[in-house]
């Protein structure tokens, strides 16, 4: 299988981030060009594990081929997701298909990451490690970031607090927030009208859609549902 791939990397923030567009919401990060090209073969894998697990047919022992189609070094959030970049597919209308297919993997990879931590102890859950965020602090930048991709891309979800909301909950409180406020984005997103799914709006220096608004969301959980796996693995005890 050939993937396109497109990356950004910053020398500001010593970092690469590679999309893999075929796959919605695969991306790849590291701190070098060199590492991160190195280790997307394995992160399509996982993400082709993912698919499979959630009754998708993918072989997952196929060769992989990669290329490079594109790579910007120059911009003010290169390597970290920059939202002034647009890749090919950002400016098309979103389908209804393409749209329950965001959804749907979204919601798979939330699942996924919610079980990784579910046994975790309360202490497992707060105890910042040496670098990062600990896992409560990881969720809580999942959570809020979502909530801006959905109000900075189709509006305020009325009667949902924004970041900093959660701060005070206990931990089940949160989880059951985060479980309810995705229900409500989904509810959002799904009442989008044709106009809505097709239309461009220029915020500064970003030309945001519908289709760059589901990608980018995408994107940002599986990151960070990696980021989980990997703690997750190197620190079986969770003693972080």
């Amino acid at each position: 299988m050939l993937y396109q791939l497109y990356l950004e990397s910053g020398p500001q923030h010593k970092k690469t981030m590679i999309h893999v567009l075929a796959l919605p919401g695969c991306v790849v990060t590291g701190p070098t060009t060199e590492e991160t090209m190195a280790r997307t073969p394995e992160v399509i894998r996982e993400y082709w594990r993912l698919l499979q697990r959630h009754g998708e047919a993918v072989e997952v022992d196929q060769e992989i081929q990669l290329e490079v189609a594109e790579h910007i070094t120059k911009g003010s959030w290169v390597g970290n997701g920059d939202p002034a970049l647009v890749w090919p597919g950002d400016l098309e209308p979103l389908t209804a298909e393409r749209r329950d297919e965001c959804l749907r993997r979204a919601q798979w990879m939330r699942e996924e990451m919610m079980v990784l931590v579910k046994d975790l102890s309360d202490e497992q859950w707060t105890e910042k490690p040496a670098t990062g965020r600990p896992i409560r602090g990881i969720l809580e930048h999942v959570f809020n970031s979502e909530y801006s991709y959905i109000r900075g891309g189709f509006g305020k979800l009325e009667g949902v607090p924004g970041p900093g909301s959660t701060e005070q909950m206990s931990r089940d409180e949160f989880v059951a927030w985060m479980e309810y406020v995705r229900t409500r984005e989904n509810e959002k997103i799904q009442a989008l009208s044709e106009q809505e799914l097709s239309e461009q709006s220029q915020h500064g220096t970003q030309s945001k859609t519908a289709s760059k608004v589901l990608r980018r969301m995408l994107e940002h959980q599986w990151e960070h549902l990696m980021e989980i796996k990997t703690r997750l693995a190197s620190d079986p005890q969770g003693s972080m």
